[in-house]
């Protein structure tokens, strides 16, 4: 019988648990305005808690709206930042922490993996014992505003201007925010999500990271082509960080490639 899952509330935030008996939990995260039971994720948390054992926490990164489901609505005004993903990864961290739960395995996908990398960089609890990364964020501020450019028809150098000639709180419309056309968003949400820094890049944080990382990379992801060369090119990662590729695979890792994820998550928390 698959597991269902549970859902759990913890300081305003939600989350699913997928039950096991394992004593290595796993928290799960999803990527950009996505959700915890989009397939990837619901496929991968049910697989590693019935085939192996191990129970997953699968966090729904709030974007400042309690209770919210699916994939956010493009159409709301944007006051979440990117920057808060951290926040919420350590709250939960601590949360299965408070459940008795000594070794913790983090894994995540696209930006989640991303702002997962950030979060092991800059503030990982001791009880983290490895990640798996499946297909994590590269970053470049030039590819950035270069790609605003072409997707948006505008400078993202001027939204950016304007942000910052505003109060953060000021609504503004701006042709594109993250994926959303025609969007509004606050002067201190774009500059959040705009603004280059070297933490939103998977590669450049796992050079700050001790613990075992598995990077897991898809021969036909369209979406963070560049990952594999990114990892092969930056300097200073250590030993301790390994690449996998699985050929076929698209950035979804749909059928059996979720097989192979779940697998290679349950390898990491067998070790611990």
């Amino acid at each position: 019988m698959a597991t269902a899952q549970e859902s759990v509330t913890h300081n305003g935030l939600d989350a699913d648990f997928y039950a096991a008996d394992g004593e290595t939990a796993v928290l799960l995260l999803h990527g950009t305005l996505a959700h915890n039971r989009m397939e990837i994720i619901a496929t991968i948390a049910g697989l590693v808690a019935d085939d192996y054992g191990f129970p997953v926490l699968a966090p729904n990164l709030s974007y400042q709206l309690p209770g919210r489901e699916g994939m956010l609505d493009c159409g709301i005004t944007h006051r979440h930042k990117d920057t808060a993903a951290v926040e919420e990864i350590a709250q939960w961290v601590d949360y299965l922490e408070s459940q008795g739960y000594q070794k913790i395995v983090v894994s995540a996908h696209s930006r989640g993996g991303a702002q997962m990398s950030a979060y092991l960089a800059e503030r990982a609890s001791a009880r983290i014992g490895g990640a798996v990364l499946i297909a994590p964020a590269v970053y470049d501020a030039e590819y950035a505003a270069s790609n605003y450019q072409k997707r948006f028809g505008v400078s993202l150098a001027e939204i950016m201007a304007q942000a910052q000639s505003v109060a953060p709180d000021t609504v503004m419309d701006v042709p594109g925010f993250v994926y959303c056309e025609n969007a509004k968003a606050t002067a201190a949400s774009v500059l959040d999500y705009y603004t280059p820094r070297d933490n939103r890049d998977t590669p450049t944080n796992l050079t700050k990271v001790t613990l075992p990382v598995l990077v897991i990379a898809g021969s036909e992801d369209d979406v963070v082509a560049g990952l594999p060369k990114a990892m092969e090119t930056t300097s200073g990662i250590g030993d301790n960080v390994s690449l996998e590729m699985l050929e076929g695979a698209d950035h979804f890792f749909r059928d059996l490639y979720a097989d192979d994820i779940a697998a290679a998550i349950a390898d990491m928390a067998e070790s611990q």
